[in-house]
């Protein structure tokens, strides 16, 4: 199913709850594990390639992804 079968209104909740999800899965600025390593702990990574996830959904759907 294409983006373009979406009505305006389900877009828009759509891609507010991929905005959602993807700032959920966001590390957290600190995070115990991740600083006694020199790279992200397996948890924050996992949530990282997640959000990747829902961001390339978002641009397969051509939903616009949120602003930064």
């Amino acid at each position: 199913m294409s983006a373009t079968s979406f009505q305006r209104a389900q877009r828009e909740t759509l891609r507010q709850a991929l905005a959602d999800a993807i700032s959920y899965r966001d590390p957290p600025l600190r995070c115990a594990d991740c600083e006694a390593l020199p790279w992200l702990c397996s948890q924050c990574a996992d949530g990282l390639a997640q959000a990747r996830n829902y961001l390339a959904l978002m641009r397969e759907l051509e939903i616009s992804p949120p602003a930064l």
